[in-house]
């Protein structure tokens, strides 16, 4: 007998549960269920099909009793079978009762949910560790970049100063103003006793006046949507954004930037160069070439911004200091600048030429004191500026020079003893060179001159009966020596070195065109420099354009000094000098280059111009080089007429800028009138000369010495 979980029959519930927990007398026990007769549980008569034995499915006794019966009054205490559910042969049908469905179980679900929980705060909890561990530098700084803001403090650019310190370019502060159009729909102005928040419409009408600006425009940008950022307005002035500041509205601020001023405008355009407005990086001149002194460093700020465009106070602020910009001084007098420019400009307008050139050079140091070009620019105003006149053609373009030339060619027979002053030279109308017949610019019957003469009418055929006798690498040696076919030490952007051929290509025509000044080329600068080598008794002082840079004491740094080369002997410059006296004497070819009272030494230059537009040669090169007072010259003066119309010889159209620039200096110095020289050179021979002379220098000469 199986062993039952109870002793004996339970109490019915409430709900008439009454079954059993013990065995009947035949079967297994049930729980809370007595065994079927036969030996099987009855099944629950709410569901299913009824097994057998069992009545149809039905809610209760055939009586019609609603509800569950209750036990008979004569069911025992012990143990018996235990009372059937409904009717049947064995006793009363008990009421069939509907089974409950039974509940689903919760805890599957709870599981499930607080796995998903303990996922998600393991998501926070990784990303958690992420941000504040592994990457917390990059989120932080990813949130400072949200809400900092860089703004940039360009540095003053240095000066550019004169020799005197006079000051040719300069910085002045200006401002950008920009705004923030969240911040300034913020803008509140008190009505009364009360603020009221009227924003963009009234903040435009506030600023606008003080920026001259409409005021309609002005708040189309105060309420640009989707930015925090627009330009308002370039180059204010402090005063004026002091003004637009004073207003208060929040958003409304201003980068602080510079303007480049040049306040001798156009009289130094070419050299002192200029920068651009948009940025301030140089273009140009002195500007571009010393950019590393004169540009500094610019300044940093960092800072954290609330919403309202201000900064929120206690954030952490990065700045870095500016540093600005060290000051170039140079050899140029601005006085004498603008004096020669203005005297250079005019001439060129008279004479209808395309363009003019204009040096001043320290003859005892070689300092340029004057450097002037026209046409030219102003570098305060680049809309108007002629890109074919921004560059400073004293240093950058090279032409054949032309007569001017010769007097290096009569240096080196000079040096060489081919002549003196007084060697006479018999000089023809024609000289049959090379297949061709050379000539010089008027026709003239055959002339009996000395050397002196040759140069002081500058005789192209009686330089070539001179040159010829020195040979083309002797000659290109002293070309190199006077600074031709080399740049400067001035090494200015952009300079040309112009060019002296090779001797082995001194062959045909140009064999002889190059005595007399073409067939190679040279700078107005270079040319000028051949001339102050002579007035310094033969000693050349490479030129220089830069005196020196200020360092961060504003104590001048001098630029290295240039050493002196010697070219020519001091008597061979000394009697030089004296030579071309003549040109600008009653027989020579540049009376409007005289000083009354002055004795002037110098040349003039008429040379075929070679037009790089066209590629061939187109007008001529009116040229002057001269210095005064020639018994002890402290300057020397160069000026260049590039394709004039009205005419074509040098000491008509140049000389007169020479004698008013060259008057200037001798009035402001307050030189001395000139003494008699105690060197008498003539320009005509003073006795009949013969082919036949050995000390003459004539064709037949030549063909007898065969050359």
């Amino acid at each position: 007998m199986t062993q039952t979980r109870g002793t004996g029959p339970r109490r019915p519930d409430a709900h008439g549960r009454g079954a059993s927990r013990g065995t009947g007398t035949g079967g297994t026990a049930t729980k809370g269920r007595a065994a079927a007769g036969h030996g099987n549980p009855a099944r629950s008569p709410g569901r299913g099909r009824p097994t057998a034995g069992q009545a149809p499915r039905g809610r209760g006794p055939a009586t019609g009793s609603a509800g569950r019966a209750r036990p008979e009054t004569g069911a025992t205490k012990g143990r018996g079978p235990a009372p059937k559910r409904g009717g049947g042969p064995g006793g009363p049908r008990r009421p069939r009762r509907r089974r409950r469905p039974e509940a689903a179980s919760p805890r599957p679900r709870a599981k499930v949910m607080l796995l998903v929980i303990l996922m998600v705060f393991a998501v926070f909890g990784f990303q958690l560790l992420r941000v504040q561990g592994f990457d917390a530098s990059a989120t932080q700084q990813a949130a400072m970049s949200k809400r900092s803001v860089k703004t940039i403090t360009p540095a003053m650019r240095g000066q550019v100063l004169d020799t005197n310190g006079r000051v040719l370019a300069e910085s002045v502060e200006r401002f950008t103003v920009v705004a923030d159009p969240v911040a300034i729909a913020e803008y509140r102005v008190k009505v009364g006793d009360i603020w009221e928040k009227l924003g963009a419409p009234r903040a435009a009408s506030d600023v606008a006046p003080l920026l001259g600006m409409d005021a309609s425009d002005l708040q189309a940008r105060f309420t640009r949507p989707n930015t925090r950022y627009v330009i308002i307005k370039k180059d204010v002035t402090p005063t004026v954004w002091r003004q637009v500041k004073a207003v208060g509205v929040p958003g409304v601020a201003a980068e602080r930037t510079a303007s480049r001023l040049y306040p001798l405008g156009m009289a130094l355009g070419p050299v002192v160069g200029f920068v651009k407005p948009s940025d301030q990086s140089p273009g140009g001149g002195i500007e571009y070439q010393f950019n590393q002194t004169l540009s500094g460093k610019p300044g940093t700020n960092i800072y954290e911004r609330a919403r309202d465009g201000y900064i929120i106070p206690g954030s952490e602020r990065v700045d870095t200091p500016v540093t600005n910009g060290r000051n170039v001084r140079l050899t140029i007098d601005s006085d004498l600048q603008w004096y020669a420019e203005n005297a250079l400009a005019k001439r060129v307008q008279e004479v209808g030429a395309k363009e003019g050139t204009a040096v001043v050079l320290e003859v005892a140091t070689g300092k340029v004191r004057a450097m002037a070009n026209y046409p030219t620019f102003d570098p305060n105003d680049l809309s108007r500026a002629d890109l074919n006149h921004m560059g400073n053609a004293a240093l950058t373009d090279a032409f054949e020079p032309g007569s001017t030339g010769k007097l290096m060619t009569f240096a080196t027979a000079l040096e060489k003893g081919v002549v003196k002053p007084d060697t006479g030279v018999i000089v023809p109308n024609r000289l049959p060179r090379a297949g061709m017949k050379f000539k010089d610019n008027e026709n003239h019957p055959t002339e009996q001159l000395t050397a002196t003469g040759v140069i002081a009418k500058s005789s192209n055929i009686g330089t070539i009966l001179i040159g010829e006798r020195i040979d083309p690498t002797v000659l290109v040696d002293y070309f190199r020596k006077f600074g031709l076919g080399a740049k400067s030490p001035i090494n200015f952007p952009g300079e040309s070195a112009g060019e002296v051929p090779d001797p082995k290509t001194w062959v045909g025509a140009s064999r002889y065109t190059r005595l007399f000044g073409q067939a190679y080329s040279a700078t107005a600068l270079q040319m000028t420099g051949v001339y102050q080598t002579i007035a310094n008794k033969g000693l050349r002082m490479p030129p220089t354009l830069v005196e020196g840079t200020m360092n961060d004491a504003g104590t001048l740094v001098p630029a290295p000094a240039q050493e002196g080369v010697r070219v020519v002997s001091e008597k061979t410059a000394t009697t030089l000098s004296r030579m071309i006296e003549e040109v600008t004497g009653p027989d020579g070819t540049a009376s409007a280059a005289r000083i009354k009272g002055y004795r002037v030494a110098g040349k003039t230059g008429t040379a075929d111009f070679f037009d790089a537009k066209t590629g061939g040669y187109h007008g001529f090169t009116a040229s002057f080089i001269g210095y005064a007072p020639a018994q002890a010259p402290k300057y020397v003066v160069g000026v260049f007429l590039h394709q004039p119309s009205a005419g074509m010889f040098g000491g008509e159209l140049a000389g007169p800028v020479f004698n008013q620039v060259m008057s200037y200096l001798i009035q402001r110095d307050g030189d001395a009138p000139s003494p008699k020289s105690s060197l008498d050179y003539h320009v005509w021979a003073d006795h009949k000369l013969s082919t036949s002379d050995p000390n003459v220098l004539s064709d037949a000469r030549a063909k007898r010495d065969g050359l």
